[in-house]
Formats: C-alpha cells, structure tokens, sequence
C-alpha cells in the first residue's frame, strides 16, 4: 500500500523537509508546506504566490485584493520561488512521482478579502476574476514543474478545508452579524473544472479534512480525493463510507486518513494504524485488494502544529504501517 503525507510540517528548512520526506516517501513525495515560516508560507499566502494579474496586500484582517502589492506579497512570490529551487535540485534527476498543495477555489473564496475588507465570496465579479488568476498562474507553475524536472510525474492537491462551510453557508459577513448565502455544489464543481482544463495533463487531487464533504456529488475529475477518516472510525458512524468504497470499486484513489493530526505530538504507532486499515476494510465491505491498490495511507490533515522530532516519528511510522498493511489484509505479495 502507498503512503504519503497531506503537506504542512514543522520547521523552517525546505531543504532539509523535503529530503526527509522524499526517502520516507518515495512513491508519492508530498511537497513540503512550511507555515512556521510566516503569513507568507501558510496557505493563503502560497495561492497569492501563484496568483496571475491580481496585486495582493496583507491587511490587518488577512490577505486582500489590492492595486498594488505589498512586502509581504512579494516574499510570497520570493519564498515560493526559492522552494522550487530546492525541489529542483532534490528531484531533477529522478522519476519520481510527486505532489505539490495550494489552497483550492472554494476556500480562496472564503481566504482572501476584497479591498475594503469583505471576502472575495461575497462578489460574484472577483470570485470569477481570482479563479481565473488562479488557473493561469497554476497552469504557468505546472509548465514550469515540467520544463525544470521533465520526468517527474505530478500531482496538484487542492486544499479545500473551507468546502462544507461555504456549501452550507456558514461564512460569516464581515461584520459576524450575518452569514454569506451558500454557494453550490455546480458552482464548486464548474471552479474546481476551470483549474483541471486549464491543467491538462496533470492528475488534479482533493483534500478536505472538515466533516460534510459532499463525496457523492464531487464526480469524477477529482483524484484522489483526501479525507479525514477519523472521526468516521471513532464513533461508528456509517456517513460517508458507502460513497468512499464506491469510488475505490470504480478505481479511483483515495487518500485515507486515519491518524488524527489534531492533538500535536501524539505519535500513533504502525501496529496500531495496520489495526485500523483492516478494521476500515471490513466497514467499508470490499476486496482488501481495492483498499491496497487504490487506497493511500495518509494523516488525517497536515503536521505543522507538531514539534519536528513527533512528526518526523509519525512519517516513519505511517511508512512502516503502509509496508507491512499488504500482508495483514491477506494481499502480500
């Protein structure tokens, strides 16, 4: 079975992540995200990077459209250029599969501010106008992944933890005194598909570790779609597992978190993550040879608010449980 991770991690030094991550990972290396590193790392902050015809400032109440930009946008641009040095000299000569994470459409809708202050959501015109500068400028990055390391093998995850709140309506007004009406599934899915034409030729993947994920209704543009899956296991609960074993039957990937990243530094041994591979199999009802060759062992959601030693013992953990998980399912080779 494959293992990667979802992306953020402790730390500050790229370099040093990235290696680590590519020799534990090394049949889906997920590209580090190193927030510790300031607003101009954490997940807005990397979209503005990659934004295309839009200035951005950072305000004081978050990232905002702006008519020109600012310090903390151009060492966006700087920090993300610096990292695909890196990238390059780790991977230039390699085959090697590979993941890169930006914030997806959906959450920039509810990230990124207008400039006096409302989000981007609540303005049709500037929610067509930042995906459209997204798709360009991550059209531009893939080409540019290509050129710099030709034989690497790319995937872009779109990270979407701000997914079931705005489908639902639960983003709040500037003012808190009111929610901005929902936006729908169409709408999601017409966004998500203006960013996979204008990235032809390269796998497009889903993460969203909030709860209400519409799986049923994402379709099939989407893989691999990442989910966390462990508040499924925990209680019990049935939602959503039909909908996840129906997309490993028709062959599609998915990313099963099964280690809860929410409490830091509570590192999960790889007996333990084995234990709720094979009890996740018998829930989900299917041949374990669908959960091992479609299914990717990962976190429930990103590392970066663990200490660097715990996450570094959990990587090599969720490497080792993905070793030796074949063989407890009955599908060793």
């Amino acid at each position: 079975m494959r293992a990667t991770t979802i992306g953020s991690v402790p730390g500050t030094d790229m370099r040093g992540c990235l290696a680590e991550v590519a020799e534990l990972f090394d049949d889906l290396i997920a590209l580090p995200e190193l927030p510790a590193r300031g607003a101009s790392a954490g997940m807005a902050g990397r979209l503005t990077a990659v934004l295309s015809g839009l200035d951005v400032d950072l305000g004081p109440g978050g990232w905002r459209l702006a008519d020109s930009s600012d310090a903390a946008h151009r060492r966006a641009s700087a920090l993300l250029r610096q990292d695909l040095d890196d990238v390059e000299e780790t991977l230039a000569d390699s085959r090697a599969c590979a993941k890169i994470a930006f914030c997806g459409p959906v959450t920039a809708m509810a990230l990124l501010h207008l400039p006096r202050g409302e989000i981007v959501l609540a303005d049709h015109g500037a929610v067509r106008e930042v995906v459209q500068s997204m798709a360009t400028g991550l059209a531009e990055l893939v080409d540019e992944l290509h050129r710099r390391m030709p034989q690497v093998e790319w995937t872009l995850q779109l990270d979407e933890p701000a997914l079931p709140a705005v489908l639902a309506g639960r983003i709040p007004t500037q003012s808190g005194l009111h929610t901005l009406a929902p936006v729908s599934i169409h709408e999601a899915r017409r966004s998500w598909q203006i960013l996979t034409e204008a990235l032809d030729g390269i796998a497009v993947a889903l993460h969203c570790c909030a709860p209400g994920v519409p799986l049923e209704e994402l379709g099939t543009a989407i893989d691999p779609v990442f989910l966390d899956l462990t508040a499924a296991l925990a209680t019990g609960s049935g939602t959503g597992m039909d909908t996840v074993a129906g997309r490993l039957e028709a062959g599609q990937k998915v990313g099963l978190g099964v280690i809860a990243t929410d409490v830091p530094d509570v590192v999960v041994p790889a007996d333990r993550i084995i234990t709720t591979v094979v009890q996740l199999t018998r829930r989900l009802g299917i041949d374990p040879a669908l959960v091992v060759d479609h299914g990717l062992l990962t976190p429930a959601c990103g590392l970066a608010g663990w200490s660097v030693p715990a996450a570094r013992e959990q990587m090599r953990q969720l490497t080792q449980a993905a070793h030796l998980v074949d063989e407890q399912l009955g599908c060793g080779k």
